[in-house]
């Protein structure tokens, strides 16, 4: 599997790694919010500070629970032992010991862990190691990080061999480019951009072509914002890998769809045709200055796509300013087969209940 750009930057060992942190001591003077921690691209807020101990920078086990899946905590005030049980291992770790023991494995510590106002406080390079997961240290941005490739990876729900997961990812969680995998076959769609381990993308495994055999469905967010959600939606034949084009809705808007704004004194109207059939509101406005208002409708600020009944839809809210909005057109595809692309099919538009 690939690992996200921040991973390439570190070392596989152990011992490359304390090299790394063991710049972070030398710094002790900084103030110690200046350093960062970044697990699965969540920006981490601990209760109790880091630590610094041996060139090897030390966290609170328990703060690491929230974050990391599957992770139980069990304090024996007689021996001194916390048991963490992480899903795949129980592990027996003593104050002050640099071994942990597992079912099946002894893991090692550079640094005893210890103590600290209650908070049972380890290095970071054991949290990597019990997890399977890679660490590293961003010097840039005195970021260090913990990450396990499989948060981002998104399976179909109709079969478990068809996965999809990020070529590249930043370090908070972007995806730049994406890899598809039909039960085993993998394809790399290097233009693929947006996702995250966070917001994963979506993927189905369903015939959608109407040729009875399934192709591979893909749904992720390339961008949100204030007045924006742009969704992307994608399509991947099964057997060949390689991407069945979509009709985009610039083309389709372009195509079937007119609109125009006009502006009064105290109102404004919205005016959409489609297919002959038209669609106008009235907005009240008084204001002397409409200069927000666009001239006329946008399609492409908050975009939505969608599976249904084995039909590929989607929706395009219309943009009458920046942030405001008037209506929605819903459009559903059909496969051409000589032209091998997914074409519309259908396109209505529905007015808002503001401007009935």
């Amino acid at each position: 599997m690939r690992t996200g750009k921040w991973t390439k930057k570190v070392a596989s060992s152990a011992v490359a790694l304390t090299m790394l942190m063991s710049t972070m001591a030398h710094a002790s003077a900084a103030p110690k919010q200046e350093i960062q921690l970044n697990i699965n691209h969540w920006m981490v807020t601990l209760d109790v500070d880091y630590a610094i101990k041996d060139q090897t920078t030390l966290v609170p086990l328990q703060a690491m629970k929230y974050y990391l899946e599957s992770m139980g905590l069990h304090w024996n005030n007689k021996t001194k032992t916390v048991t963490i049980s992480t899903g795949a291992d129980q592990v027996v770790l003593e104050m002050g010991s640099q071994k942990a023991k597992g079912d099946s494995k002894v893991y090692s510590l550079s640094t005893p862990a210890y103590l600290k106002n209650g908070h049972v406080m380890v290095p970071i390079r054991f949290i990597a190691d019990l997890y399977d997961a890679q660490a590293g240290w961003d010097k840039k941005e005195r970021m260090v990080y913990l990450y396990m490739p499989k948060v981002d990876v998104s399976t179909s729900e109709e079969n478990g061999y068809v996965k999809l997961y990020p070529f590249k990812v930043t370090k908070y969680g972007r995806y730049e480019g994406m890899v598809v995998e039909v039960e085993g076959r993998k394809r790399v769609f290097k233009e693929w951009h947006g996702g995250d381990g966070t917001r994963k993308p979506i993927v189905h495994y369903q015939d959608v072509t109407g040729d009875g055999k399934p192709e591979v469905v893909v749904f992720y967010v390339n961008g949100t914002g204030t007045g924006l959600y742009m969704g992307e939606m994608h399509v991947v034949d099964a057997e060949t890998l390689k991407e069945i084009p979509i009709e985009s809705l610039e083309q389709a808007v372009s195509t079937y769809v007119q609109s125009s704004i006009k502006k009064y004194a105290d109102h404004f109207l919205v005016k959409v045709t489609i297919d002959g059939k038209e669609s106008v509101q009235r907005f009240e406005d008084d204001s002397e200055d409409k200069g927000y208002l666009y001239d006329k409708v946008g399609f492409g600020a908050v975009v939505n796509h969608s599976l249904v009944n084995g039909r590929l839809q989607t929706t395009a809210a219309g943009s009458i300013s920046p942030a405001g909005f008037a209506g929605e057109i819903k459009m559903t595809y059909r496969f051409q087969e000589d032209l091998n692309q997914f074409v519309v099919d259908t396109i209505e538009y529905s007015l808002s209940d503001e401007g009935r």
